[in-house]
């Protein structure tokens, strides 16, 4: 006979494995919290393209914005999703000198 260390324990498939995925994946969006998410994204990602440094940063406070200020009301997983953008987008930086 097996017995289990500690008895409260869940199996694998149990409450901890679906907080483990929420925590990678985030909660779930609506169709059109998506696409407000991939709206920013792409705006984003065109500017990075047209190394456009006004663009660029206005779209990166336009996310930090949309993140962390309650001015609208927004759902826990668009919150979520934007406070990934946001993190995501920290570390774009356009180089001065233009690329050869």
């Amino acid at each position: 006979m097996t017995t289990q260390p500690y008895p409260e324990a869940e199996p694998a498939g149990g409450r901890q494995a679906q907080r483990l995925q929420l925590a990678l994946t985030g909660p779930a969006l609506s169709r059109a919290e998506a696409q407000r998410v991939q709206h920013y994204h792409d705006r984003l990602m065109h500017a990075l393209q047209a190394r456009d440094r006004a663009a660029l940063r206005q779209t990166k406070q336009d996310v930090l914005q949309a993140a962390y200020l309650r001015r609208q009301p927004t759902t826990p997983a668009l919150r979520y999703a934007l406070r990934r953008l946001s993190w995501w987008m920290a570390g774009m930086r356009l180089s001065r000198q233009p690329l050869e």
